[in-house]
């Protein structure tokens, strides 16, 4: 096995946030933290989106 791609990360977080959560032009982005981790704020809470480096399954973590 070898570690996705960073566009492989960044499609499988983004086809993630938007089935899930759906776009809202009211989220606010943050820097990335990782190559595979994104982090945004909505209704006052932080959301992490973390892509698995081999298998690309999104786990989120709501802060």
């Amino acid at each position: 096995m070898e570690i996705l791609k960073k566009k492989q990360f960044d499609d499988n977080i983004t086809k993630y946030y938007e089935e899930h959560f759906g776009k809202r032009d009211s989220d606010v982005w943050f820097e990335p933290p990782a190559v595979n981790v994104r982090v945004f704020r909505r209704d006052g809470k932080f959301i992490s989106l973390k892509s698995h480096i081999l298998t690309g399954e999104v786990e989120v973590f709501i802060e």
